[in-house]
């Protein structure tokens, strides 16, 4: 199915004694209209419990409550059953989303075609309000579990990216760590190894910008009395793309201030770097520990993803059975006797789709529908002003274009 396509459930009163002959003989009018064939399987039952198996909600002035409940509540696990979508996609662009209800697993259309009310999960025998007051907990702690291992692989990513190799960067831009690495390093414990460290000499590198390499020969050794003469030694191999090139100076570490600030003035960049070759292999084994964090957390909230993804698009679905159940209960009386289907429109005959559906459903909710305004109103705001001879429900399952 394509993304952003839409599917309406919409419902009409039945008359007492039909039974399913009279939702039968509606759903082969409705599918023998083009407009209403937005996907291959046409339009088909919505299974919402009704009649001696209809769902308890005590009064009437409870029923008034729930319409306004539900609807807060729909638009609510709305946004979360998309936010899971698209942090799924994220993390996989060619995830494929499948609905995991009553053992069974299925992709979304055929979840969709063969619904049924989840029993186990929302027993008939609870009322409406203590079912969706039980689905909301379950939704909103998935949704915030989501968020909690979200945070937790981010801040994996965040390390893994403040440690990673910085390829493609300036020498400035660099940490040297992987830049003076062992392999080039001359460090042996002799007088002419690169780096020069004891308790009071440190060796400091230094960034000189192209074409003022001589400007650096005559300028560093003037920068402090302790700044080792004919001590500067460039790294061969290592100018950057920009032509900077990377030197070392030797000197007593009580230079190392006076010689950082006599360089900046320069427009040289002394860096603060010590060279080891233990801490070069740490490094290296925090690498790999942090790779394999960020690719366990990736597996591990990707399957999270999936599983919220499955129960919140579970969970919407039945949020959408209550309203039908309610609405037509408001609508069409008790006992409550309806007719409800799911269907996906043309979507460039959407006015000619409701045209049908008024000609159809209309006359099956007769003069009740024309004089009842207390009627639902589509999920879609560009509804918000239409009135419909039948309950009206809306609901795009996919927003996120994912990778073929």
């Amino acid at each position: 199915m394509s993304v952003g396509q839409e599917f309406w459930i919409v419902a009409v009163g039945c008359t007492k004694g039909q039974g399913d002959s009279e939702k039968d003989g509606l759903l082969a009018e409705l599918k023998r209209h083009s407009s209403l064939l937005g996907n291959k399987e046409g339009p088909q039952k919505f299974e919402v419990p009704d009649g001696e198996k209809s769902l308890l909600f005590g009064s009437f002035d409870t029923l008034i409550k729930l319409t306004d409940d539900l609807a807060k509540n729909d638009s609510s696990v709305d946004g979360i059953v998309h936010r899971l979508e698209r942090q799924t996609l994220e993390l996989d662009p060619k995830a494929e989303f499948k609905v995991k209800s009553q053992r069974q697993e299925k992709p979304f259309l055929d979840y969709l075609r063969t619904w049924q009310w989840d029993e186990a999960k929302y027993p008939k025998t609870r009322s409406i309000q203590d079912n969706l007051t039980l689905l909301m907990s379950v939704v909103n702690k998935l949704d915030e579990e989501a968020r909690n291992k979200t945070a937790q692989y981010n801040e994996f990513k965040t390390q893994k990216a403040n440690s990673s190799k910085k390829d493609g960067a300036n020498l400035a831009g660099k940490d040297l760590i992987d830049v003076l690495t062992p392999d080039v390093v001359k460090c042996t414990g002799g007088p002419d190894d690169d780096f020069i460290m004891t308790e009071h000499v440190t060796t400091v590198p230094v960034i000189v910008p192209r074409g003022m390499e001589e400007d650096f020969l005559k300028f560093y050794e003037s920068t402090d009395q302790y700044v080792a003469p004919m001590s500067a030694r460039k790294f061969e191999g290592m100018d950057d793309k920009d032509g900077n090139s990377l030197w070392r100076v030797v000197m007593f570490r009580s230079a190392v201030e006076a010689f950082k600030k006599a360089c900046r003035e320069k427009r040289f960049l002394a860096k603060d770097f010590e060279y080891s070759e233990e801490a070069y292999k740490k490094l290296k084994v925090q690498r790999a520990t942090l790779e394999e964090s960020v690719k366990r957390q990736h597996e591990l909230v990707r399957g999270l993803y999936e599983a919220a993804w499955s129960d919140a698009m579970v969970a919407w679905m039945h949020i959408k059975a209550m309203r039908v159940f309610v609405e037509s209960v408001l609508r069409f009386g008790m006992p409550p006797r309806f007719a409800s289907f799911v269907l996906c429109p043309q979507a460039n005959a959407t006015t000619k789709a409701r045209k049908v559906l008024s000609d159809i459903l209309g006359k099956q909710a007769g003069s009740f529908a024309a004089d009842n305004k207390a009627d639902s109103r589509n999920d879609d705001s560009k509804d918000d002003d239409e009135f419909f001879p039948y309950v009206s429900l809306s609901l795009t399952p996919f927003t996120c274009a994912k990778e073929k």
